[in-house]
């Protein structure tokens, strides 16, 4: 079995693959202070209750992560309770993906994950669009090359942050209002937050697929918060809710396959 751990600003996730397939997968809240005996406590915890048994079952382990803090202590988590060392994920290992930005190392690793992952499933071009704590539009060209993308606020920090700043506006669900002329106070949230982050989206794509004509690329989301928004648009074409986690276990075997080739090439 494989370990893939998605490390977010707002969760950490844990996948175990069978080969191919996403056997089991749990998440917890991320908290940067959080240390490797609880992380150790928090994973071997969650995988007995599954009956898999740590670390026996584990041939390999790989991070990727946009929280430096949490992928030390995940480090040492991953040596201490399973003695495996961990892989961490970077541009370097997608050396079949060419990323064509002028700060390729600055990309976060989601991003890079989630695209290399859309590429796979679905060819190229192809969009790649993460509802998280960010909302993030990752584009691969036609020629499979990872060309950037756009960068919004996720909707819930955009609802957490006009709450923050205002003073009589409340907290409300993240769900669509009946219709988008509210009336009162949190139906016209509701309509300014969902249903302008489903303009948003539906803007931003139709400007991207402007940007990639004459291809029509497919467009793939994922994250925990898109299923908030998928009901209200025909814009998406694919949900998948484990892409970084797939992108991830497809690294981690890219690089294997690339290790054993240079290891037979040497004998």
């Amino acid at each position: 079995m494989l370990l893939a751990i998605d490390v977010g600003n707002t969760n950490i996730v844990f996948g175990l693959f069978q080969q191919d397939a996403l056997a089991h997968h749990w998440r917890m809240a991320s908290r940067l202070d959080a240390t490797a005996d609880e992380l150790g406590v928090f994973l071997t915890s969650a995988a007995r209750r599954a009956g898999v048994t740590l670390p026996r079952d584990l041939e390999g382990v790989i991070i990727g992560s946009v929280a430096p803090p949490l992928t030390a202590a995940l480090v040492r988590m991953s040596r201490a309770w399973l003695g495996l060392e961990p892989r961490i994920m970077h541009v370097s290992l997608l050396a079949d993906m060419p990323v064509r930005v002028k700060e390729p190392e600055r990309v976060g690793a989601d991003r890079l994950l989630n695209a290399y992952a859309a590429r796979a499933a679905f060819g190229a071009p192809v969009i790649a669009l993460d509802f998280g704590t960010a909302t993030k539009f990752d584009v691969v060209g036609p020629e499979g090359d990872f060309l950037g993308g756009a960068i919004a606020p996720g909707f819930r920090t955009a609802s957490d942050a006009l709450v923050s700043k205002t003073a009589l506006l409340p907290r409300i669900d993240l769900a669509a209002p009946p219709a988008a002329i509210g009336d009162d106070t949190i139906t016209a949230m509701q309509s300014g937050i969902v249903l302008g982050y489903v303009s948003l989206v539906e803007g931003l794509l139709k400007r991207i697929q402007a940007a990639l004509a004459p291809y029509k690329p497919l467009v793939v989301a994922t994250g925990g918060l898109a299923d908030a928004i998928l009901p209200h648009t025909h814009a998406i074409d694919r949900h998948d809710p484990h892409l970084t986690l797939h992108g991830l276990r497809l690294v981690f075997a890219q690089n294997v396959r690339d290790v054993e080739k240079f290891c037979n090439q040497s004998i």
